[in-house]
């Protein structure tokens, strides 16, 4: 069996996406299967590239730019050539090298027609088809009836054509058995985290000033970024020793630059809240390695409801203590008090006293990054994936 992964995401340096993918790819390989992914997309900007080469192998996986290059342009009609350019190129490279029993596994979320041109493709020649699905279909923005009707057109169009789907929390699950055939398969695969890689030294008590440490975006409907602020703020009055709140990403390129800004001043923050910029996988793990503590402030949105946090993985893997909201897939999975700190939702005030609790009481704390690692070692790191997604890809068309 030959499996190829088609996906936009910029590889193999990238955000949750890239490593979802690369994930995926590993597992795959560990059992057997003959994979390689493919970008269909070129995703970098010449002087601001975090990826230079057009194909290669990293960590064992096999990954081209259809294109031949990762550069996009400078231009808008250049752009817009180039995508249109590696589309063909895609659909060309699918039907000469997938065949009878080969499997087509699309890693898009929000490129239907993109997605139709694929899977004709691979059906042409036998391959089966299988998406993953780990956001709902065009709901990672504000709810609008563009995004409504983008939707109603991936379930209508797209899903009755699916082999298998990989979903990443029940909600999905649920909504992928609904529109598919009676024959499609489905998995249930949650986050997926490189164990080894994230199960780091913890530095967090060689540090000068301690901190909290946010990986995700500055997003208040993704990861309520302006309510962590708050709750820092808020948090900072019951702490008798200075600590920091390091985030990655710029201020200057999120949509709340204004807000973020009224909130350090109003709860005093300068010098106390410190945005990193992007980070690379190595300055990543450094910080993560030294946090105290770390924040998913996840609100009850559509994107929230359905999806399951990446991030979640590799600060369990790290070993760091997690406060949560009560809310989605996680919580099929932690348990309060014994892997994560759990609060409330939208509830800046507990989220303060969570802060003050963590860093007040150290044994505690050791005890929920301990079983933080159990957690993720046991149910999370994409190595004990290899054999259902086997068993998966195995019963297609069965």
């Amino acid at each position: 069996m030959r499996l190829i992964i088609v996906a936009p995401e910029p590889y193999p340096n990238g955000m949750a996406g890239t490593k979802r993918v690369r994930c995926y790819a590993r597992a795959m390989l560990s059992v057997g299967i003959d994979c390689e992914v493919v970008l269909f997309r070129r995703t970098e900007k010449r002087g601001k590239a975090r990826n230079t080469a057009s194909k290669g192998v990293f960590q064992g996986v096999p990954y081209r730019y259809i294109g031949g290059s990762p550069y996009k342009g400078n231009h808008y009609v250049t752009r817009k050539f180039f995508n249109w350019l590696d589309a063909k190129l895609t659909k060309r490279y699918l039907r000469k090298n997938l065949h009878k029993g080969d499997v087509l596994f699309l890693y898009m979320g929000q490129q239907l027609d993109l997605m139709l041109r694929f899977m004709n493709a691979a059906k042409s020649v036998g391959a089966f088809c299988v998406r993953d699905l780990c956001e709902i279909p065009y709901g990672t923005s504000v709810e609008t009836e563009e995004t409504a009707h983008m939707r109603k057109r991936v379930l209508n169009e797209q899903f009755p054509l699916l082999d298998g789907v990989i979903s990443i929390s029940d909600p999905l699950l649920e909504l992928a058995k609904k529109w598919t055939r009676p024959d499609c398969k489905h998995i249930k695969v949650p986050i997926l985290v490189d164990y080894e890689e994230f199960n780091l030294p913890d530095k967090s008590m060689d540090q000068e000033v301690p901190y909290i440490f946010h990986s995700g975006t500055l997003f208040e409907q993704k990861d309520g970024i302006l309510g962590m602020i708050e709750a820092f703020g808020k948090a900072c009055r019951g702490i008798p020793f200075p600590v920091k709140f390091v985030l990655s990403g710029s201020v200057e390129e999120s949509p709340h630059k204004d807000e973020i800004i009224r909130l350090i001043n109003q709860y005093d923050l300068d010098g106390k809240v410190i945005f990193t910029g992007y980070l690379n996988d190595c300055k990543l793990s450094e910080y993560l390695s030294g946090a105290t503590l770390t924040i998913i402030n996840k609100y009850p949105t559509l994107q929230n409801r359905y999806g399951f946090s990446t991030k979640l993985g590799e600060y369990l893997a790290a070993g760091k203590p997690v406060i949560i909201t009560r809310f989605g897939e996680a919580m099929n999975w932690l348990e309060d008090g014994k892997s994560a700190y759990i609060i409330d939702l939208e509830d800046n005030d507990a989220l303060a006293r969570a802060i003050v609790r963590v860093f007040m009481n150290q044994e505690e704390r050791k005890k929920v990054s301990e079983g933080a690692r159990a957690l993720c070692h046991g149910s999370f790191d994409y190595s004990i994936w290899g054999d259902p997604l086997l068993g998966f890809l195995n019963s297609l068309g069965k």
